[in-house]
């Protein structure tokens, strides 16, 4: 038997890319509040949400920064989908049921590399010539 075993920088970020990757995120709106409470993505992902309740209230999701606004009903699943294009975080809440929750936007990996990357490569060291004493 054999068993292969592969360390985290041969497989981080090593994956296929995709020109607008898209991320699926469902959520449940209940008494309590979100589930899941707080969501992950990174800028410039489109990120799909499904939203749905487990109460015969009534409940929403709403994101005041990106003007959306998702009914959540028992029984039905609304859809939206939203671009990230800055990090940050984004509150999300039900202005009815006072229940909150949030999206935190995180810059892409490979975006901070490059980023990273240009800023090193764009420092410029000055040499300065001086006249030694001996």
């Amino acid at each position: 038997m054999s068993s292969q075993v592969f360390s985290l920088e041969e497989t981080y970020l090593q994956g296929t890319k995709f020109d607008n990757p898209e991320r699926l995120q469902s959520v449940i709106v209940t008494t309590e509040g979100f589930y899941p409470h707080v969501m992950h993505v990174f800028s410039g992902e489109t990120l799909k949400l499904f939203v749905t309740s487990t109460t015969n209230k009534p409940s929403c999701l709403t994101i005041p920064k990106k003007n959306v606004f998702l009914s959540a009903n028992r029984g039905e699943v609304s859809e939206s989908t939203i671009v990230f294009s800055d990090p940050g975080v984004y509150e999300v809440n039900c202005p009815v049921g006072g229940i909150k929750g949030k999206i935190v936007v995180q810059e892409h990996p490979l975006v901070r590399r490059e980023r990273v990357r240009r800023e090193i490569a764009s420092e410029k060291r000055v040499k300065i010539w001086r006249p030694r004493d001996e």
